[in-house]
């Protein structure tokens, strides 16, 4: 498995990945919209304060990492955030995780951050957050409430 950033003519294949990725997270048809998708892999993979790596096998996708870097309000402290994170059922390993934030941390660094945050909501909590302590994440608080429309 490598873990490099997604060339232009790959990304049809990323958004059936991140379609992937929504159907684990049980996404419902009328919350998903494509050509979201579609920019929001366009911005990540062409910003510089945006991070969009894929992990592949041979020529084929099979997971990816994401975040931004964001500056603290108080001084000129930068922290990393990984937004998503996911690998294909077939290919889950702790060793291809780590490969997989091992390329967001090299990002993370070249960018000045000074730590990494992560957080997921939408896949399952208790096992994200087994996983991001096992790639040596400390527990903090993240937490988020549903709007209502009215």
């Amino acid at each position: 498995m490598i873990v490099r950033k997604m060339l232009p003519h790959e990304i049809d294949v990323t958004v059936n990945l991140c379609r992937y990725y929504a159907d684990e997270a049980e996404i419902s048809e009328e919350d998903y919209d494509e050509n979201s998708v579609l920019e929001t892999i366009r911005t990540y993979s062409s910003h510089y304060e945006y991070c969009w790596l894929n992990a592949y096998e041979g020529q084929r996708p099979i997971g990816l990492v994401a975040g931004c870097i964001t500056k603290a309000p108080w001084g000129k402290i930068f922290t990393a955030h990984c937004e998503l994170i996911f690998l294909l059922e077939s290919h889950r390993s702790m060793q291809n995780f780590k490969s997989l934030m091992s390329g967001f941390e090299e990002w993370a660094r070249i960018c000045g951050a000074r730590d990494i945050t992560a957080g997921d909501i939408g896949i399952n909590v208790e096992r994200t957050k087994k996983l991001f302590s096992h790639l040596d994440f400390k527990e903090g608080c993240w937490m988020s409430k549903e709007l209502s429309n009215g």
